[in-house]
């Protein structure tokens, strides 16, 4: 028998249903491969992210005003740190946030009225607070070779460099980029 004269059998309606059936199955493979490269995307971007950036979250008041406990911190790993940056470090296995005031090779010191100085210079800046020498202190000290000298801006309270001593800088974990306040002040 003859398909073309079969009325039940029409070979153009069936091509056309195939072809509409492909083109949905390719349609589907096409959104299942943009959403595997959009998730494999964002697992790299979250990756990298975390390999590089992190949180932390401020513990103590130390580094008044400028971060207050409980604030979470957007942090940064790089390898080496500038004067100024606030950074997390550790000493004695305890993780510490401060602000590296002086670096390998520079001369600091202490007055007995609270001014400190960083190569023969007072340093003024945000910080309100007197930062008072440490009771063993016997007067100007250069930094050594691979460390740093780190103080909390809440200088009458912070523990610091002046009650830890030098900070190594591989004891340095991370630069504090940004941060959101636990609470208003």
């Amino acid at each position: 028998m003859n398909d073309s004269l079969n009325p039940l059998f029409d070979t153009g309606q069936i091509i056309e249903e195939r072809r509409k059936k492909a083109l949905l199955q390719n349609e589907s493979q096409m959104l299942s491969f943009s959403i595997l490269r959009m998730a494999i995307g964002l697992a790299l971007a979250a990756l990298l992210f975390f390999v590089f950036f992190g949180f932390r979250v401020v513990e103590g008041n130390g580094m008044y005003p400028a971060l207050s406990d409980g604030d979470l911190a957007l942090t940064y790993f790089k390898p080496s740190f500038q004067k100024n940056e606030i950074v997390f470090y550790r000493v004695n296995g305890h993780a510490h946030c401060g602000r590296i005031v002086a670096k390998e090779g520079d001369s600091i010191d202490f007055s007995e009225d609270g001014k400190f100085y960083v190569n023969g210079t007072a340093q003024v800046s945000e910080v309100v607070f007197p930062t008072y020498p440490p009771e063993q202190w016997k007067g100007s000290v250069t930094v050594p070779e691979g460390k740093v000298f780190i103080l909390g801006d809440y200088r009458t309270q912070a523990e610091d460099s002046r009650l830890y001593g030098f900070v190594s800088k591989k004891d340095i974990e991370v630069k504090v980029i940004a941060f959101i306040r636990h609470k208003a002040m």
